[in-house]
């Protein structure tokens, strides 16, 4: 089993900084380095790209703390509805991803962009996602913030009050895997969505079955608001893959 360690804190001027919010900063500037390089090989401007990716991780921030507070922390919300406005709370991956899309697309049309930029830019954030969702599920495995079930698997972790499954550690573990697979399919070139599905198709069905392991989250019929996503997003990056492999018919 793999051995229990607290999170590590630093003390700074009398602030806690957490290994959990270094790791969230590291992920967004991995992400970003990511994402600029490519689309500066592909000729897009750096100012608009930066302006573009301001906006999908504002809204990713937003949309990741609305998403946990409302169907997650419906009790906390009860007792004290401005934690909504608290968006440096709890979080949630796929609130984030909801939200980042939504800021991405918002922006994209507030710079007239054409249906394949679009498509094109979401694909770039993707392949970047990847990589930066290795660093994001480190700090969560550091927080402990996703506690599983009881195992006495060698995944486990020997916890204080016994060993159980920490699935922020999986992901982390699974994050490594889609990100080398990323980078063994880059070799290359991929039409504009392959990225995006790929990611899908990779994450939603190994994302359900460790949302059932889950211990102490809010289950709407049986189910944790993670599971219902994901089969949605591994229906929708399969169809994508499916569309994109299809062959372009010869013209008449």
């Amino acid at each position: 089993m793999f051995p229990y360690f607290p999170e590590p804190v630093l003390r700074v001027f009398g602030q806690v900084i957490t290994a959990f919010q270094v790791l969230v900063f590291a992920a967004v500037a991995v992400g970003y380095q990511i994402v600029a390089r490519r689309s500066a090989r592909r000729g897009w401007d750096p100012d608009l790209v930066l302006s573009l990716l301001l906006s999908t991780v504002l809204a990713g921030f937003v949309g990741s703390h609305l998403f946990d507070t409302l169907l997650y922390e419906r009790e906390a919300l009860r007792q004290n509805p401005l934690v909504l406005l608290e968006v440096w709370g709890t979080m949630s991956s796929y609130g984030g991803l909801l939200g980042g899309v939504a800021g991405a697309l918002w922006a994209m049309r507030r710079k007239r962009l054409s249906g394949a930029q679009m498509f094109a830019f979401i694909d770039l954030v993707a392949f970047g996602f990847a990589f930066a969702w290795i660093f994001g599920r480190l700090g969560c495995a550091l927080a402990h913030d996703h506690i599983g079930v009881e195992s006495r698997s060698f995944l486990a972790v020997r916890f204080p009050a016994g060993p159980r499954y920490d699935l922020g550690l999986l992901e982390f573990f699974y994050a490594l895997v889609m990100a080398a697979i990323f980078l063994w399919l880059d070799r290359k070139p991929r039409p504009s969505g392959f990225f995006i599905g790929l990611f899908f198709a990779l994450y939603g069905p190994v994302r359900f079955a460790l949302d059932a392991l889950r211990v102490g989250d809010a289950r709407y019929l049986g189910w944790t608001p993670g599971q219902y996503l994901s089969l949605i997003a591994a229906a929708f990056g399969f169809v994508l893959l499916r569309l994109i492999a299809r062959p372009t018919p010869a013209p008449a």
